[in-house]
């Protein structure tokens, strides 16, 4: 197993590519660029996946609503990377049923969603889900669709179509960085580009190493801006003149839990307030429910929901499940993340595109190895890269084909999805391991055919095979394998992108000194960071996650 301090920047080396910003847009770029044989180093400010890539609604999806404003070639070009990444990452992936209930007072009516519909599946000819259904609902009877759970007042017609659900967009991230590293790229997160200068051979950014508070410079042939929703401020640090390019919008969830005759597919529904589609789907033991969409110029690095956003995503909630009554207390909790949308001034939120733009900077201030990426979205992020990389490699000379289509990430090698060998997986190696048969399956479905690397290490420590809280499976051997394997460097990073105990009903509060117990050891903290660290955690929690709720 490849440990994370391995690989350090060569000072001394002039890089192919340095890229800024470990989303998932930079570390898919990282990926397909090492792959390439490009010297690539990807640096991230805070921790991997940390912002928008872990805000998300948790779909792998071609953009149905993205039909009614003619982004045709956006929705196929999503659709092959649905089926792609299905192929590529198994363990990260699955097929997801959404339903589309279409009422009296809908604005798109049945013949708008119908034509939607076929026009979906004809523009993912090649895929390997099953078409849509369609079904008008008769006033005495369902036509053979459970409607139970839903409001039945005005339900002219039911669809039905495959995307995909990301269970844990975080982990695909971070699978895609380790890729990255495995094929050769230097991979750091907590290390922020202060300013990127010229330099007779290229470009040397100026890098500040916040954990080791320290300075230096890697210089390289090109730069790639991959800073998402920062892309701005990083490009004001390098040309102060450029224009506004990013006008992200905000987008916030609410979680509650499952609840009794509740749905077990998931819903795609037209909000009656305003119009705008929005989700119910079921994942773990919640509802996920989101997403607004509102313009949003506020502080980047603490976004949160507000009481006006949780109010709009209950009263539809109510609207659709009207014998609930779901109030404020029966939200677990909240988060959200803004869209590094294009600069699109006078268009309304909904309207602006979600396509990407490879922006390259010398066709406006003439600086030929500086590129920076404009929007992108979680399913598109392999395309993304593969046309940013075909630009680094044209400037560089470098004639190498992309290799990313058919490239299977970590913890999919050998790895079967069939839900039957999971469970017989799970048991043997729970029998082996003196460990929950739950937990196993976890491990499984988390690390792919990795979860035996997290195994190997309770042999020589049994107290890591125990279950870390009660409310999920995850065991303390994650703890230790998240720091020497996978980068982890705080307590916010273990709790939130390498395991699933912050996505939890507690959001890990009731068990977080347990956690950092585990991780001073191997981090070497003292008893007052371990505090610090502690404190930091919980603040996060209530200032993004609980900020509207006493409690």
């Amino acid at each position: 197993m490849d440990r994370y301090d391995s690989k350090k920047p060569d000072l001394n080396r002039l890089y192919d590519l340095v890229i800024i910003g470990g989303g998932i847009n930079g570390a898919g770029i990282a990926l397909d660029a090492a792959l390439r044989g490009l010297s690539v180093v990807l640096l991230e400010k805070d921790d991997f996946g940390s912002h928008t890539t872990s805000a998300s609604t948790k779909l792998i999806h071609g953009g149905l609503r993205y039909l009614e404003y003619f982004e045709f070639s956006l929705v196929r070009e999503s659709l092959r990377e649905r089926e792609r990444l299905l192929k590529n990452a198994p363990h990260l992936s699955w097929p997801l049923k959404l339903n589309v209930p279409v009422y009296e007072h809908s604005k798109r009516g049945p013949l708008t969603i119908k034509a939607g519909m076929v026009l979906y599946d004809l523009l993912s000819f090649d895929k390997s889900l099953p078409k849509h259904t369609f079904h008008y609902i008769s006033k005495n009877g369902n036509n053979g669709f459970d409607k139970s759970c839903i409001n039945k007042k005005g339900l002219k017609a039911m669809a039905s179509y495959y995307d995909c659900q990301v269970g844990y967009p975080e982990r695909l991230c971070m699978e895609v960085v380790l890729s990255a590293r495995k094929e050769g790229a230097v991979t750091l997160n907590y290390h922020e580009v202060q300013t990127v200068k010229d330099d007779p051979e290229g470009k040397f950014a100026v890098v500040f190493d916040k954990l080791g508070n320290r300075k230096f410079a890697v210089k390289s042939r090109m730069v790639v801006n991959a800073g998402g929703v920062f892309v701005d401020k990083i490009n004001a640090r390098i040309s102060g003149d450029m224009p506004q390019k990013i006008g992200g919008t905000k987008g916030s969830h609410i979680l509650i839990k499952k609840f009794e005759y509740g749905p077990k597919e998931a819903f795609y529904v037209e909000a009656v307030q305003d119009g705008r589609p929005f989700f119910i789907i079921p994942w773990r033991d919640f509802y996920l429910v989101g997403t607004t969409d509102i313009y949003y110029d506020g502080d980047l690095d603490r976004i949160a929901a507000t009481e006006k956003e949780v109010e709009y995503l209950l009263y539809e909630l109510n609207n659709l499940f009207p014998d609930n009554n779901f109030g404020k207390e029966d939200v677990v909790y909240s988060y959200s993340g803004v869209r590094p949308l294009p600069y699109e001034p006078g268009k309304k939120e909904s309207q602006v595109t979600r396509s990407h733009i490879v922006f390259d900077h010398s066709k406006y201030n003439g600086q030929t190895n500086l590129i920076s990426i404009i929007g992108g979205k979680l399913t598109t992020y392999r395309s993304l890269a593969e046309e940013c990389v075909d630009i680094v490699c044209s400037k560089l000379s470098i004639n190498e084909k992309c290799k990313t289509q058919n490239y299977h990430l970590i913890g999919s090698e050998d790895y079967e999805s069939n839900e039957a060998d999971i469970n017989n997986l799970a048991v043997s190696y729970a029998s082996k391991y003196d460990i929950k048969v739950e937990s196993v399956k976890h491990l499984i479905k988390f690390y792919g055919s990795r979860f035996k690397n997290v195994l190997t290490l309770v042999e020589n420590d049994p107290i890591l095979k125990e279950q870390i809280c009660a409310e999920t499976p995850d065991i303390f051997a994650q703890i230790v394998y998240a720091i020497l394997f996978e980068q982890a460097r705080s307590l916010n990073d273990i709790m939130m992108r390498r395991t699933a105990i912050g996505t939890s009903e507690s959001l890990g509060l009731n068990c977080t000194e347990r956690v950092a117990e585990t991780a001073a050891k191997y981090l070497n903290w003292t008893k007052e960071t371990a505090e610090e660290e502690i404190n930091n955690y919980k603040t996060y929690i209530y200032q993004n996650h609980k900020n509207y709720l006493n409690n």
